[in-house]
């Protein structure tokens, strides 16, 4: 009898401090620690079964499936903020979702003729300048670079004339050291040629109100304590 009751009291207590994580505005779950700690408790079974899939248990993504990592401050869409990680986790990216974030995705310039091979290769000497690397023997292949960037490959509509992208509608920024499906030359090289349609599936009919805002909690959570110096607690 004292088992059911212990249960029964739980669970009330459970749901109370669901509803509590409901009602509180997303961005500052953060600053009450209980709530935090109730978030990341319902967060990391839900991860484990539906996340961990594509982003590994240690949240570090994966660049065979496009999976980006969750534990750094770098992020696709907008500014990471609890808010925005919830919406993703809502409606997903280039899901069946009417709300899904899909406003673009990367084209693959090579395979619609867009641009050729050698075009491919000349882009990616500019793309090492603007990554600030040691400029090519050929420099000729730079200045090619530079125009198919700004003229035909149309590359500065998505990626902006700087290569910082625009978070708003999820082109990644070129000129760091994040690759959703990694950084190496083959890559760099396929995505250009071949393209790339990362897609996120919809949380919203699967996973409770409480759990999303939770995921999305846990998520910013990681990534806070990955950016904190070593030793500190954030």
């Amino acid at each position: 009898m004292l088992t059911i009751v212990l249960f029964a009291s739980w669970q009330i207590r459970g749901r109370m401090l669901d509803a509590r994580l409901l009602r509180a505005a997303p961005d500052s779950i953060l600053s009450d620690p209980g709530l935090t700690r109730h978030a990341v408790s319902i967060a990391k079974p839900a991860f484990a079964k539906d996340c961990a899939a594509c982003h590994g248990k240690d949240m570090k993504g994966s660049h065979a499936k496009g999976a980006p990592d969750l534990t750094d401050a770098v992020w696709l869409y907008d500014s990471g903020e609890v808010t925005e990680i919830e919406r993703t986790v809502l409606f997903g990216i280039r899901s069946p979702n009417r709300k899904a974030r899909n406003v673009t995705d990367m084209p693959g310039l090579g395979r619609s003729g867009q641009i050729t091979a050698g075009d491919t290769r000349d882009v990616m000497a500019y793309l090492d300048k603007l990554q600030g690397k040691a400029p090519p023997a050929d420099a000729a292949a730079l200045e090619r670079g530079f125009k198919i960037w700004n003229d035909k490959g149309s590359c500065y509509d998505c990626h902006s004339e700087d290569g910082k992208g625009v978070s708003a509608y999820g082109a990644p920024d070129l000129t760091d050291k994040e690759w959703i499906y990694g950084g190496d030359r083959k890559a760099i090289f396929d995505s250009i040629v071949h393209g790339r349609h990362g897609v996120c599936p919809a949380f919203i009919d699967k996973l409770r109100p409480a759990v999303i805002r939770a995921l999305a909690v846990y998520i910013k959570a990681a990534s806070l304590q990955a950016a904190a110096p070593s030793g500190a607690k954030s």
